[in-house]
């Protein structure tokens, strides 16, 4: 009778190590996975957070607005004070009294480089139209299209060249000589001019909006 109690005993032991060992490992599986799903959303919004903090160090404070339709899915789109905003990009224009922003192309674009963006990209009849009606027809800006070698227009961020979405003037691009291109108005129109790069000019900065 005793061997018998002893060996239920020997049982119920086991059978509590086994339960014991069963929960330990599910709580340690849980842990985990709650541990991982917390790293992904921390890293997944702090991408966003990351590029505002790099912005930070050119920009000293945004404008956000908002694009949801309710308050579970709002979502908060910003671009640096006195940028303009259109669509997904963000633009800086020089204003009309400002004396110190004539330079050649290159140094345009590293002014933008530092600000975090990049001379003006143009895809579309809206974002010409957009650009041309808050410039001044009393200056001539530099954007982001030079010629890379034997007339092939290349943009600053790599986006493909479309012939069928360019907006040259009449008789432009006009000499081999003349590798970067300016924005002006002429001839009651605006529309785009190969100039040589050393020309100093205004120009037009333009970045990625930035999602919150």
């Amino acid at each position: 009778m005793v061997q018998e109690r002893n060996l239920q005993g020997k049982g119920v032991c086991w059978s509590l190590r086994l339960w014991s060992a069963a929960v330990i490992s599910i709580l340690l599986l849980s842990t985990c996975f709650i541990a991982h799903c917390v790293v992904t959303y921390q890293f997944t919004m702090d991408k966003p957070n990351t590029r505002l903090s790099e912005l930070h160090t050119y920009h000293s404070s945004f404008t956000c607005f908002s694009e949801g339709t309710m308050v579970s899915d709002k979502v908060w789109s910003c671009c640096p004070k006195d940028w303009k905003l259109l669509g997904s990009h963000c633009y800086l224009v020089p204003t009309v009294t400002s004396t110190d922003s004539a330079a050649s192309w290159m140094k345009s674009e590293e002014k933008c480089s530092q600000m975090g963006a990049h001379l003006l990209v143009i895809h579309s009849q809206k974002e010409q139209d957009f650009i041309t009606n808050i410039l001044s027809t009393h200056a001539a800006y530099f954007i982001g299209l030079r010629d890379s070698g034997h007339r092939q227009w290349q943009w600053v961020d790599q986006t493909p060249y479309d012939e069928s979405a360019t907006f040259w003037h009449k008789g432009e691009p006009s000499s081999e000589d003349e590798k970067c291109v300016i924005l002006n108005h002429r001839n009651d129109q605006w529309g785009w001019n190969d100039i040589p790069c050393n020309h100093k000019h205004k120009s037009v900065c333009q970045m990625k909006k930035i999602y919150l």
